[in-house]
């Protein structure tokens, strides 16, 4: 039975939003930069998934999920946005998060998946961080979302009306890896003469 989180509310600026890895203490913090040049409905970059809207600025349900199936849908209802390679680099807590606000809120109100009822709360799910993963992102509203958006906009006044897109990410298991590791015990300092020879400039 797949493992399903609860129902976030994504606060979606910019067209896209992200799902990525919480960084853990003890690990080197994997910067990385997504190309939002790119044509792709789904970004990967080391520690996050990002997923890119046909609306503009709205709020959007999320829930993600864990399941042993590849290609298995959440719902009659939902469409296959796209399939990508993903692998932890931390200790594999994902979560849902805002274009710029942090983690995502709960959601006020519950979303049918695998047939079962998510509720509003933490949408977050555990990965083995010794797996591999096929990342599934599953919509619901996306195909028209940008037409309703844009015909709601031309009729309301004040705020846009919600619930343009409702998104599911699924992660399948898809092989194994060396589960990552925290850097050694010591100071950046430290770390970086381990690495370079000898301190940077600004710490000797």
């Amino acid at each position: 039975m797949p493992e399903i989180s609860g129902v976030g509310a994504v606060s979606i600026e910019y067209s896209h939003f992200s799902v990525g890895e919480h960084w853990e203490r003890g690990f080197e913090r994997r910067e990385s930069k997504p190309d939002f040049e790119t044509e792709e409905p789904v970004i990967t970059v080391p520690g996050q998934i990002v997923v890119t809207s046909r609306v503009q600025q709205h709020t959007a349900p999320v829930v993600l999920a864990v399941n042993d199936e590849l290609d298995e849908a959440p719902g009659p209802a939902w469409t296959l946005v796209a399939s990508v390679d993903y692998q932890p680099v931390y200790k594999g807590r994902m979560a849902a998060f805002d274009t710029m606000n942090g983690p995502a809120r709960p959601a006020p109100e519950s979303v049918e998946v695998f047939g079962r009822q998510a509720e509003p709360g933490e949408p977050c799910v555990n990965l083995d961080p010794s797996r591999t993963y096929r990342a599934q992102v599953w919509s619901q509203g996306r195909s028209d979302s940008r037409e309703r958006f844009n015909a709601a906009t031309e009729h309301e006044e004040s705020d846009v009306p919600e619930g343009f897109e409702t998104y599911v990410i699924v992660f399948v298991p898809s092989g194994a890896q060396e589960p990552p590791a925290p850097s050694e015990v010591g100071s950046r300092r430290e770390r970086m003469a381990r690495g370079h020879g000898k301190p940077p400039l600004n710490m000797r």
